[in-house]
């Protein structure tokens, strides 16, 4: 083209991208949500710092689910795992997920919810961007912690979740800490008492042998 020319483009048509689309759905179902108050941190429901039963809601297979169950074998082996494997991608995933939850919830015997998923694209995650999914996390009497995607990625069901965890992995960290701590608690207890104990029966077979020393010289005394 010749120095400050012109160019110019005639569009006679054009279509939405579908990944526009699926974006306009997520604002619009993120701030009718939001406006109904299911995102207020005064409707989270409080974790447990010792939970004993935890239900995980992930695909059965992968690195996502081995990586959370090492996690838990190193760090809190006394706890229970339940896992409920379903489809986190694509049609049907969604309500898969959604009777998971139903299940902890009608067993009633989970301390904790816990919703994985490992990265992918925003369509790849737009299962967890469902309006159902969303009321059914927030009507669950169980605590749910979201670990979905990325640290960057933020689905619907990670507003309306009582904790969002960056990755599966953080997730399972941030259940086990407490637990992790308090077992190393009780262990520096048990050593206190051991040292404890140690020390007085020291202090008690000392005091013995000075009774007997004494009595033995009062003996020979009186001899």
């Amino acid at each position: 083209y010749t120095a400050k020319g012109k160019f110019q483009l005639i569009i006679k048509s054009f279509k939405e991208k579908q990944d526009g689309i699926i974006w306009k759905k997520y604002i619009e179902l993120k701030n009718r949500l939001s406006d109904e108050g299911l995102f207020d941190d005064r409707y989270k429901k409080r974790i447990p710092k010792y939970p004993f039963n935890i239900g995980i809601i992930s695909s059965g297979e992968g690195a996502v689910i081995h990586d959370m169950l090492n996690i838990f074998q190193v760090t809190a082996p006394h706890i229970q795992l339940h896992l409920i494997s379903c489809k986190i991608q694509g049609i049907g995933s969604a309500n898969q997920i959604m009777q998971a939850i139903n299940m902890f919830n009608n067993d009633n015997e989970t301390d904790i919810i816990i919703i994985a998923r490992g990265g992918g694209s925003f369509e790849d995650l737009n299962s967890f961007n469902d309006e159902k999914l969303a009321r059914t996390i927030f009507k669950s009497e169980i605590p749910i912690i979201t670990a979905i995607g990325h640290e960057t990625d933020h689905t619907i069901a990670d507003f309306v979740s009582d904790v969002r965890a960056s990755t599966p992995s953080v997730s399972a960290h941030l259940v086990t800490e407490l637990s992790k701590n308090l077992l190393s608690e009780i262990q520096d207890y048990k050593n206190l008492i051991k040292h404890s104990l140690e020390k007085r029966i020291d202090f008690l077979n000392n005091e013995n042998k000075n009774l007997k020393s004494h009595l033995s010289i009062d003996y020979i005394s009186d001899i």
